[in-house]
């Protein structure tokens, strides 16, 4: 007998950490599944007989799961299931088909309010902060009754996992973001200081600012030339 199973896991995200990045992250299916503990091997495949006709035109891989049946990993095995993944404005979605009938529907979005950003409204019951992001996990979970209790519980830890993962990643990644910020505008700089240095006259021509005497020039035969300064004649005083 299958048993429907929904619940909601909400996490909040440190400080520091932009939106974009998180975005980033939900909508690269291959990063996301990499960070997902479980999950020993994944390949992109075209769409199986079993997806349904909505489902066709979605991005599908297929992964394998390496679970433990028992605590301290005494009874392991391996799961191989397939899922579709479609990319929403505020996160992600999948649908996940494992053996025994175990059909899995979650749903990735970021939400959250940023300092100096309008409130969002936030859904009771849930434990949302009422500031700074956080990411929300719904889960529709179909399976056979007995197992639900060990899928629910494994789905809740691995994801946790891979929160913890996405965190410490995304962390890193602005961090990195922030210091090529750094290293650009102190570059842009230096050039600008290096184009200020440089002057001209009327005509467009460069005019040295060094203050060094000039030296003839075989244009004009004198010390004058346009690439050097001017040197004012002296005045003598009545």
């Amino acid at each position: 007998m299958s048993k429907r199973t929904t619940f909601t896991t909400i996490s909040p995200l440190p400080e520091g950490i932009p939106r974009e990045a998180v975005i980033d992250f939900l909508h690269n299916h291959r990063e996301m599944i990499d960070l997902n503990p479980l999950i020993i091997e994944r390949h992109p495949i075209p769409p199986p007989a079993h997806a349904a006709e909505d489902e066709r035109s979605l991005i599908w891989w297929s992964m394998t799961d390496k679970i433990s049946y028992l605590p301290g990993g005494l009874v392991t095995g391996q799961i191989e299931y397939t899922a579709a993944f479609r990319n929403l404005p505020d996160g992600v979605q999948t649908h996940c088909y494992a053996p025994m009938g175990t059909d899995i529907r979650e749903r990735w979005s970021l939400a959250g309010t940023l300092p100096g950003e309008p409130r969002q409204p936030v859904e009771l019951g849930l434990g949302a902060p009422l500031e700074g992001l956080y990411l929300r996990e719904d889960v529709e979970l179909r399976c056979n009754f007995v197992m639900s209790g060990f899928v629910k519980k494994t789905l809740k830890k691995a994801h946790g996992d891979l929160v913890e993962r996405l965190c410490r990643k995304a962390k890193a990644a602005a961090a990195a973001a922030a210091a090529a910020a750094v290293t650009a505008n102190k570059t842009g700089n230096v050039y600008n200081l290096d184009e200020n240095e440089k002057g001209g006259d009327d005509d467009g021509n460069s005019i040295q600012l060094s203050g060094k005497p000039g030296r003839p020039d075989s244009r004009n035969g004198n010390g004058n030339s346009n690439g050097y300064r001017h040197q004012q004649a002296p005045v003598e005083l009545e």
